[in-house]
C-alpha cells in the first residue's frame, strides 16, 4: 500500500472554526489518476498536506486515523456502517437473511442490519457451504472499505460495483 504526503495548494477551502485555531480543510474532487489515486487535502492557510491512494487505501487509513484518535484521546468507538439496496441480494435470500446459519442478521423491519465478520477467511471456513454467496460479496466489498456493518435498506442506492436483482 503506497500512501503520498506532499505539499499541495488547496483549492476551494471551507473554514472549520476550532477553539484554539482556524484552519480550513478540501477534498480534491477531480477524477482519479490514472493509476486510481485519490486525493485528501487539508490547508491551514500556509502549509499543506495531501494524503494519495486508492479509494480503500483512503477509507483504510481514515478507519485507522479514527481508531487511533479513540485509543489516544480515550473517546467513544465509531463503528462503520455501508449503506446498500436491498436489491443488491435476491428476493429469496433476502427474505430470510435471518435464518442462514454464520449470518447475524436484523430486520429492521423495511429491511436489514448484517454484521460483517471481521475475518472473512476464518468466517467462510467455519462456514463453508451455509451463507449464500451473494452475502459473501456484500461482506467483502464491506471489508474493503472497513464497514463492521451493512445497512440493507430498500431505498438505498444501488451500487454499481455490485451485482443486483429487480424484484
Amino acid at each position: 500500500m503506497l500512501i503520498r504526503l506532499e505539499g499541495v495548494q488547496a483549492q476551494d477551502d471551507v473554514t472549520v472554526l476550532d477553539a484554539a485555531e482556524t484552519f480550513a480543510i478540501s477534498k480534491d474532487t477531480d477524477e482519479p489518476d490514472p493509476d486510481g489515486t485519490y486525493s485528501i487535502i487539508t490547508t491551514n492557510g500556509e502549509d499543506g498536506i495531501q494524503v494519495a491512494g486508492t479509494e480503500e487505501q483512503l477509507h483504510g487509513w481514515l478507519n485507522r486515523a479514527r481508531g487511533q484518535l479513540r485509543l489516544k484521546t480515550g473517546g467513544p468507538r465509531i463503528m462503520s456502517m455501508l449503506d446498500l439496496s436491498t436489491g443488491h441480494l435476491p428476493y429469496h435470500v433476502c427474505a430470510r437473511l435471518d435464518d442462514y446459519d454464520g449470518v447475524t442478521a436484523y430486520n429492521t423491519g423495511c429491511g436489514w442490519l448484517l454484521v460483517v465478520p471481521s475475518d472473512l477467511a476464518e468466517h467462510r471456513y467455519g462456514h463453508p457451504d451455509t451463507v449464500p454467496e451473494a452475502v459473501w460479496q456484500l461482506w467483502e466489498y464491506a471489508h474493503r472499505f472497513g464497514a463492521e456493518y451493512l445497512l440493507l435498506d430498500p431505498d438505498a442506492d444501488l451500487d454499481d460495483a455490485l451485482p443486483s436483482w429487480d424484484w
